[in-house]
């Protein structure tokens, strides 16, 4: 038997070995993200609620960086980013850096594509990936009461909250996209009330501005004077409909 006979034999050999202890199930899994819900399409009114999951891949806290290893952003209307570049945080761009794979967004009325996108410790975005498009806004009397129960907890938390000026911001900043969903479902209000009840939103609308305009705590308090010393005295206008209807205490 030739050299050349007994080599191609030997390689032979070792690729049945090898073959032998190999199956599918064996094989590295590919990784890949995916939103649980919502789910491409959906109608949601008010807080849009985050489910995400992921294969293949180690979902832990952001600070430091691991080989197969990140943590969740979700990115509003910006489209995914390229892999490599820096995850900036906004209201636009939530950061899940407690490793969190429930979490939400806050969005204005209107269609909206999300991406959900794995970035390192340090935000830096990886390649997986995955998008659904929501339809946010209010669709009749309850989702509308619904939304204002949350904009009435959720100012009561952004207010109380001991965060930094920059973190109160963003609270401040999905109130205001809330009480946009609000406005633009005052049909959805009894005629009598609407007039009223527009008042305040608008009322509303200034005064969480005030907020996401100001540089810090200083200006904030500076810009939002004007807005309190407009604030009808008593019980907000619409409020006793809200109660009635709602049974949210706006006044509260």
């Amino acid at each position: 038997m030739s050299r050349t006979t007994t080599t191609h034999l030997s390689f032979s050999a070792l690729l049945a070995v090898a073959g032998a202890g190999f199956t599918a199930s064996t094989e590295p899994p590919t990784a890949s993200v995916s939103f649980a819900s919502p789910a491409d399409g959906d109608h949601v009114a008010g807080t849009v609620a985050l489910t995400m999951a992921a294969e293949g891949i180690t979902i832990e806290a952001a600070g430091d960086v691991h080989d197969g290893a990140g943590h969740f952003h979700v990115i509003a209307d910006r489209g995914c980013l390229a892999a490599g570049d820096s995850i900036i945080k906004d209201a636009d761009h939530v950061h899940f850096g407690g490793g969190q794979s429930e979490g939400m967004i806050y969005l204005e009325p209107g269609v909206h594509e999300l991406c959900l996108q794995v970035g390192d410790g340090v935000h830096v975005a990886s390649a997986l990936t995955d998008t659904v498009t929501v339809d946010v806004g209010v669709d009749n009397t309850d989702e509308w009461c619904s939304v204002v129960g949350q904009v009435d907890e959720l100012f009561l938390t952004v207010d109380e909250s001991d965060q930094e000026f920059a973190a109160k911001q963003l609270g401040y900043e999905a109130i205001r996209r809330l009480v946009a969903q609000l406005r633009a479902g005052l049909e959805y209000v009894d005629p009598d009330a609407q007039a009223d009840v527009g008042m305040s939103l608008a009322w509303a609308t200034d005064l969480v501005n005030a907020f996401i305009w100001a540089r810090d705590d200083t200006e904030a308090a500076t810009l939002a004077t004007p807005v309190f010393e407009r604030m009808p005295e008593g019980a907000l206008p619409g409020a006793a409909w809200i109660e009635e209807r709602c049974d949210v205490d706006v006044n509260g």
